[in-house]
């Protein structure tokens, strides 16, 4: 095996970006099954759980089944443990996997439920409940931005596209013996400088937010909405953002109504014909 190259970050980005085209695929043909089966109130609720599946389905079928994604065939590289001369086990693929698809949810969902049990934990003192929920709210605001960190290190050593990858230590070779191109890498690294002086700036401006929400939250504790459901999006079921009216006479928001028009022809409420050309943005409008 040491006559296989690692590979550079330039295919390691062509095959990921190839795999995130061919699940997304995947997703919007499971999302149109769905929608025939159950309806586009289902299908908007579970959107995230949908992606989710896909990508899990994607990979199950090939880095699962001991295969190259199609990105990695495409750009001849091949998946490696640790030591560079072995694919990774089926543990390894799976733990990876897993990590990659569920792994900011499960962060989050953790850093809730432990914000959730020292808010209503009466052993705990008041001092230490405030220092605890700082701590977990700032880390929750910066889980967002793991993956951009973990970015940025991948554009410096050429190593890692995901954090499951470097957390797991699967790395790429050359699936062609002796094969190894001539590529400049600095303009990946001119790449990682600039990208870490952004994420520098959203980590900051994440930790002074964390302070004003936990205080907005203390003065104003949550209250039951007392919105109507005039004022949800009939896609999302949620607060309309940029409301848009349909040229028979519905309110959605922009984007719920544009995404349901990629894939139909009709009005989700009364299947009248409608095209995006024949959605209008409204101005001023509560």
């Amino acid at each position: 095996m040491s006559a296989f190259n690692s590979s550079g970050p330039a295919e390691i980005l062509r095959a990921e970006q190839k795999d995130e085209e061919l699940y997304e695929r995947i997703n919007r043909q499971l999302c149109g099954f769905l929608l025939k089966l159950k309806g586009h109130v289902f299908v908007n609720v579970n959107k995230k759980n949908i992606f989710c599946t896909s990508q899990l389905l994607y990979y199950a079928l090939t880095t699962l089944s001991k295969l190259q994604t199609l990105g990695e065939e495409y750009t001849k590289i091949v998946q490696v443990g640790k030591t560079g001369k072995h694919i990774p086990g089926l543990m390894q693929s799976t733990g990876m996997i897993l990590a990659h698809v569920f792994g900011d949810r499960l962060i989050i969902l953790a850093l809730d439920r432990l914000i959730y049990y020292v808010q209503y934990n009466k052993s705990i003192t008041s001092q230490a409940k405030d220092q605890i929920i700082h701590i977990a709210t700032t880390i929750k605001s910066l889980v967002p931005l793991l993956q951009s960190l973990n970015r940025v290190l991948f554009y410096w050593d050429g190593s890692f596209y995901t954090w499951a990858k470097r957390f797991f230590f699967i790395k790429y070779i050359y699936a062609i013996p002796w094969y190894h191109p001539k590529r400049p890498l600095h303009v990946f690294k001119i790449l990682s400088v600039l990208t870490g002086m952004h994420l520098s700036v959203l980590m900051i401006m994440a930790v002074f937010k964390t302070p004003k929400v936990q205080k907005n939250v203390k003065e104003h504790p949550s209250q039951p909405n007392p919105m109507s459901s005039s004022s949800k999006c009939s896609l999302c079921l949620e607060p309309r953002q940029n409301t848009s009216l349909s040229f028979c006479g519905h309110l959605f928001c922009w984007y719920c109504i544009h995404e349901w028009l990629q894939t139909n022809n009709f009005c989700p409420i009364c299947r009248k014909a409608l095209n995006p050309r024949m959605v209008v943005p409204l101005q001023n409008f509560t």
